[in-house]
């Protein structure tokens, strides 16, 4: 992403693997719930693993008890995890270091499972912002190559009783162009921690953050709430943009962070959005891997009344053949069999040309039609730094000495090096003197800072790490007190050059003091360089804060079409989903250039799915 939209790792450098030598427990992007788990960085040239490490979705036929199912679980060395919310469906971790797909296929076999597969993840479907992919397009321009919204409005503007869930990265919904149209669930009372609706989450007024298990939903990579400002930034307010919909109540669902999702949080937040009224549920997300657990998420009763819209994926694939080779994209492809979902919409890009994006997934199987999504500009956060937060690597080093004290673990020891660096003059590196056996954790706590009064906060810097994937890697540690620090995040293999990453540390919003520590562990095996960061500042979500970009993507046509499919519920809430999905299908503009690429042959249209003002 460009533009302002906070921080994304370069694009194929991250995956995710189980376990360092490390005593204590390593959490990892998920949330600190999640143990064991480091980011994976690569070069570049390493592919993003597509599941995540240890981790089963198993569903148990009915009636099996649970004696039965310990038994089977036990079997294959596997435990259970927790339910996700339908009959028999359980996250399940095998024993480290077993392999996954082997593990699922064996489980499979057994009489009493239904079917297990592994926890796969989804991937954000954007594409990076670039001159190539035009101007800024979608509602209304000269051309008449847009969803002709302004004629649509003729008819609606949208109406807060329409239920759009915004299941992605999160929502800033104090944004000015937002905050009216976010979803308020008059049935919790705020800030008295109890569940008031009994619907299982605790003061969960605005939604909810599975990745942080918490009621403040926020956004820290901007993907989410771009995708809430195209289904409905407030119209005419007089301030920035509008969305499809002038009036509407947008849900914010945290399950992801900026580097996708897993199924097992997918499922969660599909059971959350249903469970809780939403009409329509937004999924700018795809992943090549069918899951069944998905697909019995989103055709369980309970979202039998809910229209999916998904991202068609940037792959610029063809998905019709669906081999399993370059040519799936789920859960976008759920309408068709094996699962045959009535209530999905699988949507690809156009670009100015109102032809077929060249990044965007494709099929006249697979896609049911295309909406704008290149150089699409709707909301993004706005981050401002922390008082206190600049890294404090260059000038003096007496200056450094007393900014970086507490360094530890033996020599050499963590400091300041000309080596390699990001800007100015200086990087930190637990390996000034070159290579050494990295066989003991050294430690640099930072003197602390507040955030007091602050909100959405997080760890941002440039980290340059050569380090045996798997075997070593560096940890980042924070905390209230310095004594009292947790692993907020940790990564191994090596990635050739300086990639900059966002670490969330919004749990210790409004910390009168801030700690950070860096570590880098390894076992005695291997010797190599280690880790060097640059340009360390902890930035925090900016209240009110009215940032504006543009991005291109599959997951920025999506939208487009949840945001007509809530104009078409405005206008007449007697509507299902059948009549929804029809209505969006044939109110297509056809256009010659995508008769061979999506099934209708046709781009979206908001005025002709509406239909004549009554």
């Amino acid at each position: 992403m460009r533009g302002g939209v906070r921080v994304l790792l370069a694009a194929g450098v991250m995956g995710l693997f189980v376990g360092v030598a490390e005593a204590g427990a390593v959490a990892g992007l998920r949330s600190p719930s999640a143990p064991n788990r480091l980011v994976e960085l690569g070069n570049g040239r390493q592919p993003r693993v597509d599941y995540v490490p240890g981790e089963l979705i198993v569903r148990f036929r009915s009636g099996v008890t649970g004696v039965a199912r310990s038994a089977t679980l036990a079997a294959t060395a596997a435990r259970p995890a927790g339910s996700l919310g339908l009959p028999g469906l359980i996250r399940v971790t095998v024993r480290p270091g077993a392999s996954v797909p082997a593990a699922a296929a064996e489980l499979a076999q057994d009489p009493d499972v239904l079917y297990a597969e592994p926890n796969y993840v989804n991937r954000i479907s954007v594409i990076p912002n670039d001159p190539m992919f035009g101007q800024l397009r979608g509602l209304h321009q000269a051309s008449d190559r847009d969803i002709d919204a302004p004629e649509a409005w003729d008819v609606t503007t949208g109406s807060s009783d329409v239920l759009v869930a915004v299941v992605d990265t999160g929502v800033a919904y104090g944004h000015p162009d937002l905050n009216e149209n976010i979803w308020t669930n008059g049935d919790e009372v705020p800030g008295n921690r109890a569940d008031d609706d009994a619907n299982g989450f605790i003061d969960d007024v605005r939604g909810w953050d599975f990745v942080q298990e918490d009621a403040t939903p926020l956004d820290f990579s901007g993907h989410g709430t771009h995708v809430a400002g195209t289904i409905g930034a407030e119209g005419n307010n007089g301030t920035g943009i509008t969305g499809v919909n002038w009036d509407v109540s947008i849900m914010p669902v945290r399950a992801a962070g900026a580097d996708g999702l897993d199924n097992a949080d997918f499922v969660r937040a599909i059971r959350y959005a249903c469970k809780n009224g939403a009409d329509i549920v937004n999924g700018s997300l795809g992943s090549k891997n069918f899951s069944r657990a998905i697909a019995d998420a989103v055709t369980d009763l309970s979202c039998a009344e809910t229209l999916f819209v998904f991202s068609a994926g940037n792959e610029g694939w063809n998905l019709n053949t669906n081999t399993g080779v370059k040519d799936n994209s789920y859960p976008c492809e759920l309408h068709r069999p094996p699962t045959s979902a009535p209530n999905v919409l699988c949507v690809a890009a156009t670009n100015v040309s109102d032809s077929l994006a060249g990044f965007s997934n494709r099929g006249t199987a697979a896609v049911h039609l295309a909406a704008p999504g290149v150089a699409v500009r709707s909301t993004t956060p706005v981050f401002v730094n922390a008082p206190g937060s600049p890294d404090g690597l260059e000038g003096s080093a007496r200056a450094f000495d007393r900014r970086w004290g507490g360094r530890s673990g033996g020599l050499p020891r963590w400091d300041r090096t000309t080596r390699r660096e990001k800007s100015g003059r200086w990087s930190l590196t637990d390996s000034p003197g070159g290579d050494y056996p990295n066989n003991r954790v050294r430690a640099i706590r930072r003197d602390p800072f507040t955030l007091t009064g602050r909100v959405g906060c997080g760890i941002e810097y440039d980290l340059w790490l050569s380090s045996q994937r798997n075997r070593d890697g560096v940890l980042i540690d924070a905390g209230r007190r310095r004594t009292a620090m947790r692993t907020i995040d940790g990564f191994t293999g090596s990635t050739g050059r300086f990639v900059h990453i966002f670490s969330d540390v919004s749990n210790l919003d409004g910390a009168p003091n801030f700690h950070l520590r860096l570590r880098f562990v390894s076992d005695r095996r291997v010797n190599r360089d280690g880790a060097y960061f640059d340009n360390f500042r902890v930035t925090c979500l900016k209240r009110n804060g009215a940032g504006y970009t543009n991005l291109d993507g599959t997951s920025m046509a999506a939208p487009h079409v949840a945001g007509v499919a809530a104009l078409l519920l405005a206008g007449d809430p007697t509507m299902t989903v059948a009549e929804l999905r029809t209505a969006i299908l044939d109110g297509v503009d056809v256009i010659p250039a995508l008769a061979t690429h999506v099934a209708t042959g046709g781009r979206l249209n908001a005025a002709l799915a509406l239909g004549p003002p009554r």
